[in-house]
């Protein structure tokens, strides 16, 4: 009987995939005679006394080949296509109908599994692309349009075909990579190689007597930390990352961010001096583009109040330099591979580029030691050729940074940079240049009329080597930053990229900060121009999503207590928690001159404690005499320090006391839970009275022993911690919270009241600083206890 319709016999193709599964799975078997039963059946009378391996495997060589041949084939056979058996950070989406874009050894199995029709490359005529894009030069034209409002990195579209980009701090930059790269990206900055381009940094110059130069960061940079001027500094072997402030208000208000200061190295025969006929010196600053007019504002400031206006010179520069950061244990590895010094070296710099060991990675060499050479052009050598491993990693000398090692005068001077802006040379004449070498792939021998780039390379730490007390603190990751001159972005990128490291964004960036337990900027810079347009950004971003979404989908933070819920909004929070000793905040705040919250050091806050802790008593230090009229600022430093005591002591013992800082101050701590929980941004901290933190510590102990125990709000009854907390027992908000892979659990960075601090250092050891901590978008208070950083 014929069928019914004319494809009732033609197989489906679920059966056509089927068979071609099973002849995929199919081992071939060579057609021969046997006994019936075999050997098995006929005994062992038939089998040699001595079985020779060569001629047993020569014998059955086409079984085994048969194996070999249906082992791959089943693991290849309808499961994955040629191009996904690369990783996906090699993939190509132009790789699924082009072989020529796959790797050789996978083209053949690649024309398998293309149409014929699709395996051939479409040649895209000049017809094809439009009039508009006909006409030579244009393609620079419409980039120089959409360069209107913004400014693009010179490896900007490169970045533009692999990250998703944003706009930001007047550039468009890299957000984040579109691949999955978040856990990879991090491991990378730990124990391989992860390199981002942070040319958006801006730089300006300082020119002029070293000691007018030292007056002028006295004005500007914080008190408390070391001085760029200093002698470890001012020779020029070591770069130095300090906080800058505003000139123009009394510290400690005015605070910028953090800024590096790069001294022009001195010669051996030169020495800094402090007095007036001091030979003029050179001082590069580099600094983040969200301060960047700020802080040249306030040093311009300072110059004019010092009036050293004829005697220093302040130059910004635009697009003059490039910056490239590393980090990763295999940072080494990859500059070593990449720059290439000159024959001409100085032979101190030539010995100490050969004492780094790829192997110990950046951490091997001191904090901000500096390498100042000439390198070649990195297309020479492309591709670059890591180094092998050393066994021998002992014996080695250890670094010690001096000037002459950092010494690199044409990199100091604007017409040399002036000169090499653009390369000599384009890639096709150099491709041309290696097409004629005998022997393919070599690299190429650098001619006179070759470029010489002056580089400078720094070693930089994200994060503190200091211990906290609990013992325990994230690892520091320690990294290179290379800064070269514009013009060549491009060549520098290529060979970084090409030498196996990852590329991180924005998001990638800040995250290495948080994961070394250090501050990111301007995320936990509170106070700071950078912080305020942060919160504006991101309250956009946020409460247009939050109104977008309908009431049932989104949550209500009316119902949950959370005042402000996208801004940190530390004001109301200092005045709630100045409120709780009786007094209501108001007159104190108009006595001040700034009203703004302001960050206290960690070591003016350390040191602050350790007078207030226990019987230590501060009455001596009240007694100082006021400062001058014109305090310098290490004496508005010491001043400071002796106001906040005397209003701590005031605030003890008086009902409604006169403050103008205490109630201002604020400190920034790490933030880490005792059992469970992940701190998020936005998140409330909230200080304990001394009976709930007796109780909350308890339970606390005895859930670190295996017991059970819920958080506030989490359980019911006699399984919470405490009682939820009154909303006026906010001291804090979490600037930066996350699950730390580094520390495989929740950890965040918070600012919280001076005075609420004071007040719980009072008590016992035990109960100091442990506080609860609510996310923003929850009703669950867990316990955490915080620690200055």
């Amino acid at each position: 009987m014929p069928p019914k319709r004319p494809t009732d016999g033609v197989s489906s193709g679920a059966d056509l995939k089927r068979q071609r599964m099973r002849a995929q799975r199919t081992i071939a078997v060579e057609g021969q005679k046997g006994r019936a039963g075999g050997s098995a059946g006929s005994g062992n009378d038939g089998l040699p006394a001595v079985l020779e391996v060569e001629k047993f495997a020569q014998a059955r060589v086409f079984e085994i080949t048969a194996m070999q041949r249906a082992m791959k084939s089943a693991k290849e056979a309808g499961t994955q296509r040629a191009f996904q058996s690369l990783p996906r950070h090699l993939r190509r989406r132009a790789a699924s109908h082009n072989i020529r874009r796959l790797p050789s050894r996978l083209r053949e199995r690649a024309k398998a599994e293309v149409p014929k029709d699709a395996a051939k490359p479409k040649r895209v005529s000049r017809s094809m692309l439009g009039r508009h894009r006909q006409k030579p030069g244009i393609k620079a034209e419409l980039f120089r349009q959409r360069q209107q409002n913004k400014l693009w990195l010179e490896t900007h579209v490169w970045h533009a075909k692999r990250m998703h980009m944003t706009e930001i701090w007047g550039h468009r930059l890299a957000a984040t990579p579109t691949a999955k790269a978040f856990r990879s990206s991090y491991r990378a900055s730990h124990h391989g190689a992860l390199v981002h381009d942070a040319s958006y940094y801006q730089y300006f110059q300082l020119e002029g007597p070293f000691a007018d130069l030292a007056q002028i960061l006295q004005a500007v940079c914080d008190p408390a930390s070391v001085s760029p001027a200093s002698k470890r500094f001012s020779s020029g072997s070591r770069e130095c990352t300090v906080d800058v402030y505003d000139s123009t208000q009394a510290y400690p208000n005015g605070l910028l961010g953090p800024v590096t200061f790069i001294w022009q190295p001195v010669s051996a025969d030169s020495t800094p001096s402090t007095s007036t006929a001091s030979p003029s010196r050179t001082l590069l600053v580099r600094v983040h583009p969200a301060v960047a007019r700020h802080a040249a504002s306030s040093v311009q400031h300072a110059i004019e109040h010092l009036k050293l206006g004829l005697s220093v010179g302040l130059r910004r520069y635009t697009k003059e330099f490039l910056t490239f950061e590393m980090t990763g244990r295999r940072a080494t590895e990859v500059i070593k591979a990449v720059l290439k010094p000159v024959k001409g070296t100085d032979g101190a710099t030539k010995a100490a580029w050969r004492k780094l060991d790829p192997a110990a990675g950046p951490g091997a060499v001191p904090e901000g030691m500096v390498f100042g050479f000439e390198v070649y052009d990195p297309r020479l050598s492309f591709p670059p050729q890591l180094e092998k491993a050393s066994s021998d990693t002992g014996d080695l000398e250890p670094l010690i940074p001096s000037p002459q090692i950092a010494s690199t005068p044409t990199f100091w001077d604007i017409k040399h940079r002036a000169c090499i802006h653009t390369p000599r040379f384009k890639k096709r004449d150099l491709d041309a240049r290696r097409a004629e070498e005998l022997i393919p792939g070599i690299r190429l021998a650098p001619l006179e009329q070759d470029d010489r780039i002056p580089v400078l390379l720094s070693q930089h730490i994200i994060g503190s080597q200091t211990t906290f007390p609990s013992g325990s603190r994230p690892p520091p990751i320690y990294g290179w930053t290379l800064t070269v001159p514009a013009g060549w972005g491009m060549p520098f990128w290529s060979s970084l990229v090409h030498s196996t490291p990852r590329v991180a964004g924005l998001r990638e960036r800040s995250h290495q900060f948080y994961e070394a337990g250090a501050p990111r900027f301007p995320e936990d810079y509170v106070g700071s121009p950078g912080f305020d347009e942060h919160e504006i950004r991101r309250e956009a971003d946020e409460r247009g999503y939050w109104e977008r979404r309908p009431p049932a989908k989104r949550p209500n933070y009316d119902k949950f207590g959370t005042r402000s819920p996208w801004k940190v909004a530390m004001g109301e929070v200092l005045k709630t928690a100045w409120s709780r000793n009786g007094s209501s905040g108001e007159q104190e705040e108009g006595k001040s001159a700034d009203g703004r919250p302001f960050i206290v050091p960690a070591s003016m806050a350390r040191s602050v404690l350790r007078q207030v802790d226990g019987s230590n008593s501060c009455s001596g230090n009240m007694q100082q005499d006021p400062p001058t009229s014109q305090p310098t600022p290490r004496q508005r430093l010491q001043q400071l320090e002796v106001d906040l005591l005397s209003e701590w002591a005031a605030a003890s013992t008086s009902a409604d006391p006169s403050c103008s800082y205490l109630l201002r101050a604020m400190v920034r701590v790490r933030l880490t839970p005792c059992t469970r929980g992940v701190p998020e941004d936005l998140g409330l901290v909230y200080e304990l009275v001394e009976e709930q933190a007796s109780v909350v510590r308890e339970k606390v102990d005895k859930a670190r022993k295996g017991k059970k125990v819920l958080a506030t709000g989490e359980g019911e009854g006699a399984e919470d911690l405490c009682d939820p907390p009154s909303p006026d027992q906010v001291i804090g908000r979490i600037t930066t919270g996350h699950f730390s892979l580094s520390q495989g659990h929740g950890d965040g960075i918070a600012v919280i009241s001076l005075y609420r601090l004071l007040a719980m250092w009072k008590r016992s050891p035990a109960l100091q600083r442990l506080v609860l901590f609510r996310n923003r978008d929850g009703e669950t208070f867990r316990a955490a206890t915080v620690e200055l950083l």
